[in-house]
């Protein structure tokens, strides 16, 4: 079946006049091919070429050439192939029984031929014709099918539309007509659809065209670089239009005029300019672009030179120049060439480098012109005038554009010029450029300049260098020596600065940097100094540093390098002062208490000195504490440490510590110091000078600090009962016997959250004074119950030991507090619900009493309020206890009651909980009542469910009255349809309400949501009872947790209806108008409910409103309520149709309701009756008949309205539609090429292993593809063995048979009526009746014809029959004349396969002759089978037929079969190979003797040969010698004694002569001895391929003839049965196979002819024999030593082999190998294995085994192994050895040598093997 898919295509062009293909060109279609693609949509495949024929793209045609030639012209000079436009790839395995495909799925299967048909140089009228030939490009068959759009100018010859079976590597061929209007273009399309993809094929005719007689080539020869070229062509129009035409070029290339119009005959000049800007050869096309789509190319070639022109220099030196002056030199430029050179100084060396610059320009000002559009925007809010500033924005930004593009990037520099910057030189002149130079600065500049010049590649490079010279300033003298000055004493000095040079001087003096040039003054700082002018410069110094200096002060002039410098030397002295008295003595001092003492500083100089006192040896601290601030610190860190800090204090203090002092003054000092440290102090005094130095002069100071010890007096203080948190006072007394005072702190208590009492003072801290006493005032506030003693510390400031210890003692107490009653039991409270009790408290005591309580319990189900207060003195509280069990259990808990200061008390509490935990979110029980319902609408509620218990609850829900239900985990459906989820019907023991999920596990605290529905399908109302059940924990007993009932309403809707069918009924008369229908239409809404309806009714049938006007297609459902009638109309279009054919339709009102899935339907039919007939067919095929025969065809007419039918019969006149032509006359036989048809070689697969044959590549076979076309028998065998091999040469003669059969008949010019007739023409038909139409064809002689026979019917239609006919004779092809199956197994079916292709049109039968009784299973041995044997084949079909063939004997077979097809005389296949068996061979003798049978076979042979046993010469006396001869008859083999002389010596001439040029006669030894392994394997094959029996025996007898080997010539001499040739035994092998061949042949000839079988049992038996033993002596071998000998086997023959040897009956025999498996032993190769033979653990004596090797697929070999083991200690073994008398036993055995060695075989001769003991091995 093929699966046509409908492409999605866009409405195509049929035709396009000029105009509008003018605007098409105008659009951007530059060819009607190239346009034709737009006119459909698709996706569009990989372009790849065909493996024949180049494929290209977008070749561009050679439209000039081709505008003069013919359409035939034009497709024979088709050199290039466009691929088609693919439109929808298809998925192959998805449309087509063929999975597998050779071409890569992005190719094309099916080429068309040509890709694209063109028709031109026409005339309008005329009809032309034009083949299109789709090639299958694939290895499989491909269904085609061409359809297209129906066209006024272009018709497809044959069907349109029909599917066409292309076989692979065939093509099939469709005409295309075209008959133009107009001399103008036609475009359409073809659309093809295969397998693979869809594609088109365009269709397009050329009209009139405008030809430009454009040459093809235009050479400019040799032009300058950088300069214009130009040529002028008259150019003609030498077409039959006018020529509306554009041109176009490329670089260095130009055009002009660049388009225009040219009518017919007239000519117009074109240039042609070419201005290169590189050297070199330049070329371009010259593309000429009609308005007709089509270009023409000319190219354009030329060559870019330099010519000579030069500077005369490349570098200018400008003489040295002061700045703001200039100077100028010259350069010339001179043009030697013949041109005018156009030149231009540029600042840059290429062309790039200007345009990067000019591109950083555009985006600079780019980004300027979106910062000014930004701010513009931003002020556009707030001014009024924007519109005008916009647009004088806007055209300054597009100028300065204007101006950055434009620039032509001309040299510009503020240093140098040049003039003229641009300019020409005329030939063979010279131009003079002055340079100008004008330096900025007084340094050396170099500038680069290029000269931009025409006929010059690269730009002239030219260095410009110039020096310039700055102001020439400078002092009067360079160094001012001042001698010694006085510090901070003021000096003043003049210098003066001098200006020699032409320009004026800018000076400024450059900031001093040291502290000496700081004390310097210069005025002016900064000046100008006019040439020949000089400036003072007044100096200013006032000292401050001392010593001896020497500075330099440099002043900067403007544009000159180098300052002007001036150095002032000189030196500084400073002051002398001293102190009053020698030293200042402090004392003893207390620590933390200040004391002053006074000196006097006198300055004895005559200045004025400041000075700075310090001592250095004072801490950088803060300052010291003075103990009038220490009292006031109540911090513990303060006292325990004193006034020590992380730095050292500072204790001293001086006043004043700084100042100046005048001239012979003096400054009075006061020093005072408060020592914070315990020492002893003798520190310095130092004065520091400014401007002089440091520690001038230094003061000693002395003193020592003292910390007084203080006394308690009463270190114990008693308090007694404190009642807690009350305060209590006493008193502490300190006692200072010390000379100095002292400064006391209570330190504040430590600890203080954890400490059992508090204490505290309001005075903590004061100072005694020496030999006095203080008291202290304490107060302590008890924390704890019971006695208390506490330690309060006294610290000294400034002590470095440990503070006072005072101990301080009391006894604590706190409130009594009584709590009742002592338990509270709550009893049986029900379950989620407070209940109270109360609790009292009530205080004894006087002080107010701090509790709190709190459950006992973790999760306890108690609460206290409140939880905590407290209880005021002599009084009570009440606090109540809340109980909210959530378990139906007993609770039990405690209170604790705990009391600040107090014993705590505890007390019990319980209670036992009714009731269930289980709680819902909604009212849900008991009872829930749904409003009505309509059927088949689910009631639904939901709701949560709660455990709010601590036990996990398992509920389960049922229904009173129901066994429990199953979950329902889906709501039903709201259709009409059933659901096998929907509760439908109530059925009996279901319920209708359920609840989802029927069961559940709530663990404590989980929620859980339930779905209660119901619904019904019948209208009832339902009351029902829900149980819920719970597992509460472990309990295994039920609880009913909760009940409900549910209530509810169904019911139906209910629509009462006018009427349920509505029919129309019109009969067409041929004079009656047809009219719309109309017929009334009700509904009323009868159930309880209101109704939402939805009408709908499909065409040609609408719904009108009851004024007959159609209701809306988009109308909303129309309500109704109860009791509610809706009254409408149905209305009918009897011409809903165009045609005049009998029509009824037939339509469902349906009446949809949105409440309910029920629906109503009301029947509406519409009958509309012309006058029709019906025809039993539409299309006759007459098919191919013999030629002058006759066929007739009937029809069955039968008038199917009830009206009278009158007709007449007519055949249709368009001549395009109806053809009459005839088949060609016979075709020559020529052989097919190999491009046309190639029949490739196919595998050879035998016994399940594929191997390829000579074929270099293996195809598919068609018939394995379509399992339909394989024969029964075949696929029913069960032998799968049995595989084919086909072996076909590639290049084999193809012909067409039967065609000369043909006969050369005159064409006569017949008429349609002469070749179809059609019977009764016309009559008139009653209704219900019928009668028979004949239909005739006439077959003239190679005639195919088609009509169309049109049967016209008066007021109805008219009807259409296509007859088609043809008549011919039978034509066939075979695909191939010889199979050859080279070398194959002789017992293995062979296979190959042969096409029968029907070639012609006539439909023919075939016959392959067989009297086997063989099966393609079991064929006899040569004898072919081919299945199938006979069959008919359609035109243009093929069959493949399957040859079987089993050679039977290892010989060269031939034989042939043929094939009868029709009358026809047969035809031959023939079929040949060669049959052999795979074989092995071992260097070990082979024993002959005592087998009758060996020897009379080894005698025969030798007979044949006429080999003499001593040196007699060779001959030969047959060529080859059949074992039986009438056997031999039968197989008709090319080489047996039956044919005849001539033929056997051909073929020995022609092996001859292929030996000769292939070189192998010298390989003819090598090929039959063992030698061959060292010749190459393939030249072997290949001669032995082609070698005969009497080559054979001839290279046999030579190497008999050549001298034996010098190790075998005592066993050639040898007169014993031994031979040695290898050839010998293949012959002897293949003797006993024919032998058994003859046996089973004759047995199956004895049988009945239906027993007569050849089967799988009896092939395998040619094998299954059992061969002559090879012989392994290892001699003697004494006890406990091991021998071993190495075995050579070898594979003589041209298959692969594979062996394996049984090493199991070796097992306790003291013989083992090492040969296991040997897989795929190749031609010529060997395979060596060790034999080892250990007499350990054995008895003496002889030890002889066989060992059997399976060789697959051929006969068994043994080998038989012989040793003796002896005792060499023994004395029977020390007895001399006696020579032995040879047996004369016959040995077979092939020689290393190669050549064929006689000896006999004696006991005394040991065997080549090597001796080891078992202590020698490793």
């Amino acid at each position: 079946m093929i699966l046509h898919i409908n492409p999605r295509r866009q409405q195509g062009r049929t035709e396009e006049s000029r105009d509008e293909v003018s605007q098409d060109m105008a659009g951007g279609t530059n060819h009607p091919s190239e346009a034709f693609p737009k006119m459909a949509s698709g996706s569009q495949g990989r372009v790849v070429e065909h493996r024949t024929q180049k494929l290209v793209r977008g070749a561009e045609k050679p439209v000039t050439k081709e505008m003069s030639l013919t359409t035939r012209k034009r497709l024979v000079s088709k050199k290039k192939l466009n691929l088609p436009q693919i439109v929808q790839p298809q998925d192959k395995p998805e449309t087509s029984h063929h999975k597998f495909s050779a071409v890569y799925p992005d190719h094309r299967s099916l080429q068309p031929f040509p890709p694209e048909v063109v028709f031109q140089n026409y005339t309008p009228g005329e009809v032309c014709e034009m083949p299109v030939v789709l090639r299958n490009r694939d290895q499989v068959p491909q269904q085609v099918k061409v359809t297209w759009e129906s066209s006024p100018y272009f018709q497809l010859v044959g069907p349109s539309g029909m599917c066409h079976k292309v076989p692979p590597g065939l093509s099939i061929t469709i005409r295309i007509l075209f008959t133009p209007w107009q001399n103008k273009d036609y475009f359409h399309q073809l659309l093809c659809i295969t397998e693979r993809e869809e594609f088109i094929v365009p269709i397009c005719a050329i009209g009139a065209r405008a030809i430009l007689d454009f040459p093809g080539l235009l050479d400019f020869s040799e032009c300058p670089v950088k300069y214009s070229s130009e040529k002028t062509l008259l150019v003609h129009n030498l077409g039959n239009r006018a020529a509306r035409y554009r041109l176009s070029t490329q670089s260095p290339f130009s055009v002009t005029p660049a388009m225009g119009t040219l009518g017919i005959g007239d000519a117009v000049q074109v240039t042609v300019g070419f201005q290169p800007l590189q050297s070199g050869d330049h070329s371009a096309s010259l593309v000429v672009h009609y308005d007709t789509g089509e270009n023409t190319h000319t190219s354009l070639h030329g060559t870019a030179v330099d010519v000579h022109i030069r500077l005369d220099r490349d570098t200018v030196t400008v003489g040295k120049t002061y700045i703001t002056l200039s100077n100028h030199a010259t350069v010339c430029i001179h043009n030697l060439s013949g041109i005018t050179a156009r030149f231009q100084w540029k600042a840059f060396d290429t062309q790039e480098e200007e345009d990067q610059l000019k591109l950083r320009q555009y985006h600079r000002l780019c980004r300027q012109e979106k910062d000014k559009l930004s701010d513009f925007l931003k002020e556009r809010r707030v001014d009024t005038t924007h519109r005008e500033r916009s647009a004088l924005l806007t055209r300054t930004i597009q100028s300065e554009r204007a101006r950055v593009q434009g620039d032509p990037m001309l040299f510009n520099s503020d240093v140098f010029s040049l003039e003229p910057k641009e300019g020409e030189i005329r030939p063979n002149c010279s131009a003079e450029i002055n340079v100008f130079f004008k330096p900025r600065a007084a340094r050396v500049y170099e500038q680069a300049v290029y000269c931009d010049i025409s006929g010059r590649e690269t730009r002239l490079p030219l260095l410009l260098i110039g020096e310039g010279l700055g102001p020439q300033l400078h002092f009067s003298f360079e160094e001012l020596d001042i001698g010694e000055v006085l510090v901070r004493a003021a000096h003043s000095y003049e210098a003066i600065l001098l200006n020699n040079g032409p320009i004026e001087a800018s000076f400024r003096l450059v900031p001093p940097t040291t502290a000496m040039s700081s004390c310097f003054t210069f005025l002016p700082q900064e000046g100008i100094v006019a040439p020949g002018r000089l400036q003072a410069i007044h100096i200013s110094f006032c000292p401050t540093v001392l010593g001896e200096f020497k500075e330099e002060f440099r002043f900067c002039v403007t544009e000159s390098p180098k300052p002007v410098t001036l150095t002032i030397r000189g030196f500084v002295m400073g002051p002398t002062f001293h102190f009053d008295v020698p030293a200042l003595h402090f004392g003893d001092v207390s620590f933390g208490f200040p004391r002053t003492l006074r000196c006097s500083l006198s300055n004895t100089s005559l200045a004025p000195m400041a000075f700075n006192l310090c001592i250095p040896e004072d801490g950088l601290g803060e300052t010291s504490i003075c103990s009038s601030l220490q009292i006031c610190k109540t911090t513990r860190q303060s006292w325990r440490k004193g006034a020590q800090g992380f730095m050292k204090p500072r204790e001293f203090n001086i006043s004043p510590c700084r100042g100046t002092i005048r001239s012979l003054g003096s400054q009075d000092i006061e020093v005072t110091l408060c020592s914070n440290t315990v020492r002893e102090y003798r520190l310095e005094l130092v004065v520091d000078v400014d401007g002089v130095g440091e520690k001038v002069l230094a003061l000693t100071l002395t003193a020592r600090c003292i910390v007084p010890p203080l006394q308690v007096l009463n270190p114990v203080v008693t308090f007694g009962r404190c009642c807690l948190k009350i305060p209590y006072k006493e008193k502490l007394t300190l006692l200072n016997d010390s000379d100095l005072p002292g400064c006391y702190g209570v330190l504040p208590q430590e600890h203080k959250e954890k400490a059992a009492a508090w204490y505290s003072s309001s005075a903590p801290s004061g100072i005694i004074e020496a030999h006095s006493s203080v008291e202290i005032p304490l107060t302590l506030e008890a924390q704890l119950l019971g006695e208390c003693s506490i330690t309060a510390e006294v610290a000294m400031f400034g002590s470095k030991g440990s503070p006072l210890e005072i101990r301080l003692e009391c006894i604590g107490q706190g409130p009594v507090v009584y709590v009742y009653p002592r338990k509270i039991n709550f009893g049986t409270i029900p379950v989620l619900q407070d209940s109270s009790k109360s609790l009292q408290l009530s205080n004894q005591t006087d002080i107010p009493a701090t509790f709190w309580a709190e459950m006992a319990g973790k999760r306890s189900r108690w609460r206290i309020e409140p939880s905590k207060g407290v209880v005021p003195p002599k009084s009570e509280v009440s606090v109540i206890v809340t109980a909210n069990l959530d378990d139906t259990e007993k609770f039990q808990d405690k209170v604790k009651v705990f009391i600040e200061n107090s014993h705590m008390d505890t007390i019990p509490v319980q209670a036992v909980g009714t009731g269930s935990t289980i709680v819902t979110d909604k009212p849900f029980a008991p009872a829930l009542n749904f409003k009505p319902h309509f059927s088949f609408t689910p009631c639904r509620f939901q709701f949560k469910m709660t455990n709010k218990g601590r036990r996990t609850h398992w509920l389960y829900w049922t229904t009173e009255g129901f066994r429990i239900f199953r979950q329902n985990t889906h709501p039903p459906t709201l259709g009409g349809t059933k659901s096998k989820n929907a509760s439908q019907t109530p059925r009996a023991g279901s319920p209708v309400f359920k609840l989802r999920p029927l069961q559940v596990d709530l663990r404590p605290g989980q929620t859980v949501e339930m779905v209660l529905e119901g619904c019904s399908s019948t209208a009832q109302e339902v009351k029902e009872q829900l149980l819920c059940h719970a597992l509460v924990g472990k309990e295994k007993a039920k609880k009913k947790v909760m009940q409900v009932n549910v209530t509810c309403k169904f019911i139906c809707p209910v629509v009462q209806m006018s009427s349920r069918a509505i029919t129309f009924h019109v009969e067409k008369k041929p004079s009656d108008v047809l009219m719309l229908q109309h017929k009334p239409l009700s509904l009323k809404n009868t159930c309880s409910l209101p109704l939402s309806i939805v009408l709908h009714l499909e065409q040609p049938f609408l719904i009108c409103d009851v004024n007959q006007q159609p209701l809306p297609a988009d109308s909303k459902p129309m309500a109704l309520d109860v009791g509610e009638k809706l009254h409408l109309c149905i209305q009918f279009n009897p011409a809903y149709e165009n045609d005049l054919n009998s029509r009824v339709a037939e339509r469902a009102l349906r009446v949809s309701f949105m409440e309910h899935p029920h629906k109503e339907h009301i029947a509406v039919r519409g009958e509309v009756h012309f006058p029709n007939l019906r025809l039993q067919a539409k299309a006759l095929d007459f098919g191919c008949i013999m030629n002058d025969t006759k066929q007739v065809l009937y029809v069955e007419m039968t008038n199917c309205s009830p009206l009278p039918a009158q007709y007449h019969w007519s055949f249709q006149t368009d001549s395009q539609v109806n053809t009459i032509r005839f088949l060609p006359s016979p075709p020559t036989f020529k052989p097919q090429s190999s491009e046309q048809r190639v029949f490739p070689r196919r595998h050879s697969k035998t016994e399940g292993v594929e191997e390829p044959t000579e074929a270099p590549e293996a195809m598919q076979d068609p018939a394995q593809e379509n399992p339909a076309q394989q024969p029964a028998d075949a696929e029913d065998s069960p032998e799968a063995e049995e595989l084919s091999s086909t072996a076909v040469e590639p290049q084999r003669l193809v012909r067409m048979r039967g065609l000369s059969q043909l006969t050369a008949v005159e064409h006569l010019n017949l008429e349609m009526e002469e070749v179809f007739n059609v019977q009764p023409l016309w009559g008139v038909l009653p209704p219900g009746q019928s009668e028979l139409v004949t239909f005739s064809f006439f077959g003239h002689a190679n005639i195919v014809a088609r009509v169309t026979a049109l049967c016209h019917v008066e007021g109805g239609p008219t009807y259409e029959v296509v007859l088609a006919g043809a008549a011919s004779v039978p034509s066939y092809q075979l695909d191939m004349e010889e199979i050859d199956w080279g070398l194959q197994v002789f017992n293995h079916v062979l296979k190959a396969e042969v096409t029968l292709r029907n070639t012609g049109v006539v439909e023919f039968t075939y016959v392959v002759p067989n009297s086997s009784t063989g099966t393609a299973a079991n064929p006899l041995p040569g004898v072919p089978v081919v299945v199938p044997s006979t069959g008919s084949i359609a035109p243009g079909k093929e069959q493949v037929l399957k040859v079987y063939y089993l050679p039977g004997r290892p010989r060269v077979f031939c034989t042939t079969l043929q094939v009868q097809v029709g009358c026809l005389e047969p035809a031959e296949i023939r079929l040949k190979g060669e049959g052999t068996f795979p074989m092995i061979t071992m260097d070990l003798p082979w024993m002959l003797k005592g087998n009758k049978k060996y020897e009379k076979i080894l005698k025969e042979i030798r007979h044949n040969m006429e080999i003499p046993i001593k040196g007699s010469e060779p001959s030969i006396r047959n060529l080859e010698q059949c074992t039986d001869d009438s056997d031999a008859k039968k197989e008709q083999c090319s080489l047996s004694v039956e044919d005849s002389e001539e033929e056997s010596e051909e073929i020995l001439q022609e092996e001859e002569e292929n030996l000769e040029e292939e070189g192998q006669r010298s390989e003819s030894y090598y090929l039959w001895s063992s030698a061959v392994m060292e010749s190459p394997m393939e030249s072997s094959r290949k001669s032995s391929r082609k070698l005969s029996m009497k080559s054979l025996m001839e290279s046999f007898m030579k190497s008999f003839m050549e001298p034996p080997m010098e190790s075998s010539l005592e066993s050639y001499k040898d007169e014993s049965g031994t031979i040695w040739e290898t050839w010998m035994q293949m012959e002897i092998e293949k003797k006993l196979i024919e032998d058994r061949v003859l046996e089973l042949e004759r047995a199956v000839t004895s049988c009945g002819p239906k027993d007569r079988v050849f089967n799988k049992q009896m092939r395998q038996s040619l094998v299954n024999m059992e061969l002559s033993e090879y012989i392994l002596k290892m001699g003697k071998v004494p006890l406990n030593e091991s021998v071993s000998h190495t075995v050579t086997i070898s594979n003589p023959g041209l298959l692969p082999v594979s062996f394996q040897a049984d090493r199991s009956v070796l097992q306790d025999t003291g013989f083992s190998v090492d040969l296991d498996q040997v897989q795929g032993l190749t031609y010529c190769h060997s395979h060596k294995f060790e034999v080892h033979f250990n007499s350990a653990n054995l008895p003496l004596g002889e030890v002889d085994v066989l060992l059997p090797i399976k060789v697959a697929g051929g006969c068994t070999v043994h080998i038989h192994f012989y040793a003796t083991v002896i005792d060499i200690f023994s004395t029977k073994c020390k007895l001399p050895r006696k020579k032995q008398k040879s047996n004369g036993s016959k040995i077979l055995r092939s020689s290393k040598s190669g050549t064929a060695d006689l000896a006999s075989s004696s006991e005394d001769k040991e065997p080549e093997s090597s001796i080891h003991s078992s202590e020698d091995k490793p």
